[in-house]
Order: C-alpha cells, then sequence, then structure tokens
C-alpha cells in the first residue's frame, strides 16, 4: 500500500541537500515575517491598547502582558492550563532592557514567525514543490487571522504555533506510524496547555494515522495507549502547575466542579452563517472594522459584518476561489485525501463547538483555532501541480497575486489597529474600565 504524502525515493546526499535548502527557507520566511509581526507589535505597544481589555476582537491583552513581562500576573485557568510555560521566553528581553510591553508584542512576533516557518516544512512534507511552498507560506503570513494574533499578545498566537506543528507531525506520522513519536505527546501537551479544548485535534490526528495504516479494528489499542499515555501527561503537567487546586479539589470536588462549569462562555450567540464566516470566511481576507458597544463605555472593533471595500472584496473572490480548487483537489489526491480528511473532521469539530461556545457574538477571536486547517486544505492543488507546466507557472502568478492583494488589506487593516489607540479615550464613550 502506497503511505499517505510519502516522498519521492531519492538518494542520501540529494536528501540533505534539499533538507538544507528547505531549512534556508524556512529561515528566510522567519525572518521576514518576525520582523514585519515585530514592526506592527511594537507600534501597537506605544499606545494604550495593551494595558485594556476588549478594545478589539474581545481580546484581553493585558492579562497576556502581565503573565509575560509582570510581577503579579494570572497562571491561566481552565482554559489556558499550562500558559505560564510562557514566560520564561520573555526574560531575556527584559534583561537586555526591552520595555515591558514591546517584550510581550516581540514575544508574540516570535511565535508567529516561527508558524510561519512550520507552515512552510508542512508544505513542504505533502510533496509542495519549494517554489509553491514559499509563495503559499508567504501567503500565510500576511493572511489576516495569522497577522492579528502575531502582533497582539494573547493565547491565540501561541495556539496557532502549536496547532501547525501537531499537523507537520501528523504528516510525517502519516507516512511512517513510527516516526515523531515523541513529538506527537509534546505537540498535545503544548495545545492542550495554550488552549484546552485545542488537545482535540491531537487524538483526532493520531487516529487518522491509525485508520489510515490498520484500518478501524487495528488502530483501537495503539489509540487507547496514546490516550492513557497523553492523560498521564497532561494529569502529571496539570498538577504540578495547579498544584494548590489539586488539593481543593480533593477536599471538595463538587466545589471545584462547580467552579470549572461557570466559567464556560454565556450570552448572545451568533447563528451557522455568522459564525462560518467569522471562523472560516474573514481567516484570511479582513473585512472592514464593526464597532461594537459593549458596556463600560468601550467601542469594541471587531470583524462581524461582510463589508469589503473595492480591493478586499477582489481578495475575498480571488482568495476562495483558490481555496475551494485547493479544497477539491485535496481530497481527489489519493496523496492527500487521508489527511484532507482528517483537517476536514477537525475543521467541522471546532465549527460545531463554537456554534455553542461563543461569548455576546465575538467568534473571530477564535479564527487562529481553525485557520490553519482552512489554509492546508486550501493548498491541497499545489501537490498535484509539475515542475516546470504551464499549470505550475499559472498557479505561482495566482499565488503571487493572492499574497499582494491580500497582504494589502491586512496591512492596511493591522495599520489602523496599530496607530489608532494611541489616545484609548477616542475609543471609550466615557473612561474604559481597565
Amino acid at each position: 500500500m502506497d503511505s499517505e504524502v510519502a516522498e519521492p525515493a531519492a538518494a542520501p546526499a540529494a536528501v540533505a541537500l534539499r533538507w538544507r535548502a528547505d531549512a534556508l527557507t524556512a529561515a528566510a520566511l522567519v525572518v521576514a515575517a518576525g520582523a514585519l509581526y515585530a514592526a506592527f507589535g511594537l507600534r501597537l505597544a506605544q499606545g494604550m491598547f495593551l494595558d485594556y481589555y476588549n478594545l478589539a476582537f474581545d481580546l484581553d491583552p493585558a492579562r497576556y502582558v502581565a503573565l509575560l513581562v509582570h510581577e503579579d500576573f494570572e497562571r491561566g485557568g481552565v482554559k489556558h492550563p499550562l500558559v505560564v510555560v510562557l514566560r520564561p521566553l520573555a526574560w531575556p528581553l527584559l534583561v537586555a532592557g526591552v520595555a515591558p510591553k514591546a517584550a510581550a508584542a516581540l514575544v508574540m512576533a516570535g511565535f508567529g514567525a516561527a508558524t510561519v516557518g512550520v507552515v512552510f516544512l508542512f508544505l513542504r512534507r505533502i510533496a509542495i514543490a519549494r517554489p509553491e511552498a514559499s509563495v503559499l507560506a508567504a501567503l500565510f503570513a500576511v493572511s489576516g487571522s495569522q497577522f492579528f494574533s502575531a502582533m497582539i499578545p494573547e493565547a491565540y498566537g501561541p495556539a496557532a504555533f502549536g496547532i501547525a506543528c501537531v499537523w507537520l507531525v501528523t504528516v510525517a506520522r502519516l507516512r511512517e506510524t513510527g516516526r515523531a513519536a515523541v513529538l506527537r505527546y509534546v505537540a498535545a501537551a503544548f495545545v492542550y496547555g495554550i488552549t484546552t479544548t485545542n488537545v482535540l485535534q491531537s487524538p483526532i490526528a493520531e487516529a487518522l494515522v491509525w485508520l489510515r495504516h490498520r484500518g478501524v479494528v487495528g488502530a483501537v489499542r495503539p489509540m487507547l495507549v496514546f490516550g492513557a499515555t497523553l492523560a498521564a501527561i497532561l494529569a502529571v503537567l496539570t498538577a504540578v502547575v495547579w498544584y494548590d487546586v489539586v488539593l481543593q479539589a480533593l477536599a471538595d470536588p463538587l466545589g471545584v466542579i462547580k467552579s470549572v462549569y461557570w466559567q464556560r462562555t454565556k450570552g448572545e450567540r451568533t447563528d451557522v452563517l455568522d459564525t462560518a464566516l467569522r471562523l472560516l470566511g474573514y481567516t484570511v481576507v479582513s473585512p472592514a472594522y464593526t464597532v461594537v458597544p459593549i458596556g463600560g463605555g468601550i467601542r469594541m472593533w471587531d470583524f462581524r459584518t461582510p463589508f469589503f471595500p473595492p480591493l478586499a472584496a477582489a481578495a475575498m473572490l480571488l482568495w476562495h476561489l483558490f481555496w475551494l480548487a485547493g479544497a477539491v483537489a485535496a481530497f481527489a489526491n489519493r496523496r492527500t485525501r487521508w489527511l484532507a480528511v482528517g483537517l476536514a473532521a477537525t475543521l467541522a469539530a471546532n465549527f460545531v463547538f463554537h456554534l455553542d461556545f461563543q461569548f455576546r457574538g465575538s467568534v473571530y477571536l477564535y479564527s487562529p483555532h481553525t485557520h490553519f486547517l482552512v489554509f492546508a486544505l486550501g493548498a491541497g492543488l499545489a501537490p498535484m501541480l509539475r515542475p516546470g507546466s504551464v499549470a505550475q507557472r499559472v498557479y505561482l502568478a495566482v499565488a503571487l497575486v493572492l499574497v499582494v492583494l491580500v497582504g494589502s488589506v491586512t496591512i492596511d487593516r493591522a495599520g489602523l489597529l496599530a496607530t489608532s489607540f494611541d489616545d484609548v479615550s477616542v475609543q471609550c464613550d466615557a473612561p474604559c474600565e481597565e
């Protein structure tokens, strides 16, 4: 049986040369994306945006700035149980004399840049030629959801990085089950620690691997082993960080269960179409901002209505045609079909989950949890292109046009956000509540 996303056989020297070229290309993409994200993140950090909650997308940047750079911080909570592991990343910057908010912004830019590198390696692992993989990674880098999560201190940038890592590991394991055996647990623990619900992506991906290689019956035992091992790892890590809560739970389990339950989101929920637009439709091309009064005198910026000025409308139309062709090809291609099934299943699970898990109509903030899945499906046509063919040249031309169009829209939206909160009072009807 042919392996999923198998690579053509090559001499060891050729493989080493190829991996060296891929590493250099990934490094160049990481540096370029990191510089871009840092520029916008540092500009945003100059204003008041990072001192408040909910000024845009219902994000809580002040909480994550505190987590990264202040002595007084929150450890995370049931939704983000191990985010405290991010804290040491800012220490070298603080020691070097970087201002606290700037240091937090640079940590997020680093995660964003690393995500772009992982995306490039993922694209190469599914047999996309280096030119197409490079352009697609650039398109991912300037896509809306990725850009905002890379410039705003929050959990979503690290979460997006972890999700991309899960699927990079999965591609390796779809080819050979013995590969990345330890890394699958590292990736799963990371996504769980940043955002609890994202840990579901790892069992889905692992099930995909074993179903592909051993069928339904043969998948049962390795999945039980994986589940038990992962549960034990997560239990130990959680107990280390939350030892006091564990002791409290042993003393009053019902009280702890109640406190966890009451942390679930409440209030207004959007319908199916609006949820689809905000989780799937706006992840690459951003619409114009909607300003939403949310109480406390705050007028929050969000992406809620499908209003696209001409340039954004052109980018939106071209991207979705490009994405549809890629998604169809991903299912049609025998080499990527199983991967496409896993990505689509995970995307569907996220979508159904967020039909309920919402807060006052804010859905776009969860888009980093779905963005990689959407993008990876949209890249599905590239593995089918023959190097040097007319189809390849046309594909590259269209992808480059998308980089320019999408990048223009994203940079406009990001620049407006980065420069509009120097005096936060202009965004509030009364003194903003911190």
